[in-house]
């Protein structure tokens, strides 16, 4: 249980790359292709700038196609070579009426596996080959890392189940409060995934079955920072930091967007947006979900209207993964820009941010006690 840049991708990657250079076959998976990146860059940095033959690094999708699926297709398509892919395009909004068990409840006419039934599938095919799968899988792999486990939902915990049950070795690394993402569209398993999914490993917890431990502590942004994402996200326990290192310009700033060009001009910070329909100030911005795993010496935060709302009147935000996310992304100041920059306001004091030739007003957010 790892808060916003406590290091849980270094470590997986550290720990992994240790493994390998005794020998053992390993894998690290993760949901998106960013993640999956990230984590090769990762490796590289620790490696000499190479990725390691005996670390194999997929994509969750990936890894139940060609580990899970494709080996033991015949007992549900009676051949080899039957499924192609997977089938993205039925994920919300399509009612399955097929019943369980059945071809056409997995595979699409085009031999594709239906997004939302790819974890069932998986189960299903060690269901029926008699433990086949979960068997080679430990004939492969010493150890299978887990990064982001926060976006894995309804039947991808029946896997994990199996996996944890295993002779192989299982790592699980992430945080409940970044739980913007789902492997795909269910309701099973719905009270222990996302930012419950710790409640799935505290009952495993129990039984024995595994350890749960927690580092609360970022190494990636300043005191500032960390203050305010708790106050984003103030459910659960709060995170704290251990970086201390400073700049001339620290902290979390609400500016107007009159100043937005000269605040650009001289700082350079990353433009963060809650989606493509928010302005970027004609810099590459990436939308908060997105930014998910990056770390940015700055960034400029372009709030919708729950943030702003959040901001300016004190309301609590219903969903504030994204949020959360947005905001633990940097490691020295959050700039947030208002269309009206109000005279006062409760938790933040008045300050000037010197930008070139010229300063800026700017409300400077208090670090509550």
């Amino acid at each position: 249980m790892s808060a916003a840049g406590s290091g849980k991708t270094y470590d997986i990657c550290n720990s992994a790359l240790e493994q390998a250079r005794s020998g053992n076959r390993v894998l690290i998976t993760t949901y998106t292709n960013r993640g999956a990146e990230s984590v090769r860059n990762e490796i590289r940095l620790q490696n000499d700038g190479v990725l390691h033959p005996l670390v194999i690094v997929k994509t969750w999708y990936v890894f139940m196609l060609s580990e899970l699926i494709k080996p033991y297709q015949r007992y549900l398509t009676q051949r080899v070579g039957g499924v192609k892919g997977f089938d993205y395009s039925q994920s919300y909004g399509y009612i399955n009426y097929a019943k369980a068990g059945t071809i056409r409840r997995y595979l699409t006419d085009s031999k594709n596996v239906r997004s939302n039934e790819g974890a069932s599938l998986a189960c299903l095919l060690n269901s029926l080959s008699n433990g086949k799968v979960i068997t080679r899988l430990e004939m492969v792999y010493s150890t299978i890392f887990f990064d982001e486990i926060q976006d894995m939902v309804g039947d991808d915990l029946e896997i994990i189940r199996l996996l944890i049950n295993s002779s192989i070795g299982v790592v699980f690394c992430g945080d409940n409060k970044q739980a913007t993402f789902s492997t795909h569209n269910t309701k099973k398993n719905k009270g222990k995934t996302g930012k419950n999914i710790w409640q799935f490993f505290s009952e495993m917890e129990k039984n024995g079955s595994v350890i749960v431990e927690r580092n609360l502590s970022s190494r990636r942004f300043n005191q500032q920072i960390c203050c305010f994402a708790n106050s984003i996200f103030p459910v659960g326990e709060p995170i704290t930091t251990i970086m201390t290192d400073q700049t001339d310009h620290d902290g979390v700033f609400l500016i107007a967007v009159s100043d937005v060009s000269a605040y650009l001009a001289a700082y350079s910070p990353q433009v963060l947006r809650y989606d493509k329909t928010f302005d970027n100030y004609g810099r590459f911005a990436v939308n908060f979900g997105a930014c998910k795993g990056e770390t940015y010496e700055r960034v400029l935060i372009v709030p919708n209207g729950p943030l702003t709302d959040f901001v300016m009147k004190g309301t609590v935000l219903s969903s504030p993964e994204k949020y959360y996310v947005a905001v633990t992304r940097p490691k020295y100041s959050i700039a947030i820009a208002f269309k009206k920059l109000p005279k006062a306001l409760n938790g933040y004091e008045e300050t000037m941010i010197a930008c070139g030739n010229t300063s800026i007003r700017a409300l400077k957010y208090i670090i509550s006690d």
